[in-house]
């Protein structure tokens, strides 16, 4: 029994032991988790801001005021171009000249008809400038030497030699002339007397028109035989007019507009 005791005992002890040591155990497990304290540090000292210079603002400097240039004066558009319209390319990339039938176009032509064309004043020999009072007989040609096929687009007249041809031999551009119709009982000493194509036609169905450059200069002669349109003469002279007309109001338009843009 003695024995017995002592074994019971002694277990006890062991037990208790035990027990403490696994608690030591997991404590320790334990910490090696735990983060570790911060270390101390110094207490935090605040410094005064650097001074920085003060900002200076400057006046604005005076300029001279905006002056707007005058606008340059430019010519008034023309209804027809002949530099864009004069030419068109066909299928090969050659160029179809300008024929009555390519300036008609869809909208047709403003004028057309046969009529007696020249161009500038007749020259005067030595003679007629020396003694004009002697030699100051007028010059002559037939209808039929100068008889010429004319077409009005726009603003530009085209002298063709005949109806059908593919090209003109030059073109008018009337807004740089004045058109004026000669009085046949006064008869200008720059133009020349047209005689009528035929020899039943008398003169009195001829009527002339001058095309004067703005210096009093001889432009073109325009004849015209009314024998079968008494109008015809009248008609160009019509739209000539409205081409001044045109040209003018355009001109003032544009000089208006050049002005406002001044102010």
């Amino acid at each position: 029994p003695q024995h017995s005791l002592f074994l019971t005992r002694n277990q006890n002890l062991v037990h208790k032991v035990y027990f403490i040591y696994s608690i030591n155990i997991k404590h320790l497990c334990l910490m090696n988790y735990l983060a570790k304290p911060a270390p101390a540090v110094e207490a935090a000292i605040a410094t005064d801001a650097p001074r920085c210079k003060a900002i200076k603002i400057e006046d604005a400097q005076e300029v001279e005021p905006a002056t707007a240039d005058k606008a340059n004066i430019v010519e008034p558009a023309a209804i027809f171009d002949i530099k864009r319209d004069a030419f068109v390319s066909n299928e090969k990339g050659k160029n179809h000249s300008m024929s009555a039938k390519f300036l008609r176009g869809k909208s047709g032509a403003d004028f057309e008809s046969v009529l007696a064309v020249l161009r500038g004043a007749p020259k005067k020999n030595f003679l007629k400038k020396v003694l004009p009072i002697l030699y100051d007989e007028r010059d002559f040609v037939s209808f039929g030497e100068v008889k010429r096929y004319v077409i009005v687009k726009g603003d530009c007249c085209f002298v063709f030699t005949e109806k059908d041809d593919i090209q003109p031999l030059y073109a008018i551009p009337l807004s740089d002339f004045v058109a004026i119709q000669e009085d046949p009982k006064n008869l200008d000493k720059h133009s020349v007397t047209i005689s009528p194509l035929s020899a039943t036609l008398s003169r009195g169905s001829l009527v002339t028109i001058l095309l004067k450059h703005p210096d009093g200069s001889q432009g073109y002669q325009f004849t015209f035989d009314t024998s079968e349109d008494r109008s015809i003469a009248k008609r160009f002279l019509d739209i000539f007019n409205s081409i001044s007309v045109l040209e003018t109001t355009m001109s003032s338009v544009l000089t208006g507009n050049a002005a406002n843009k001044q102010y």
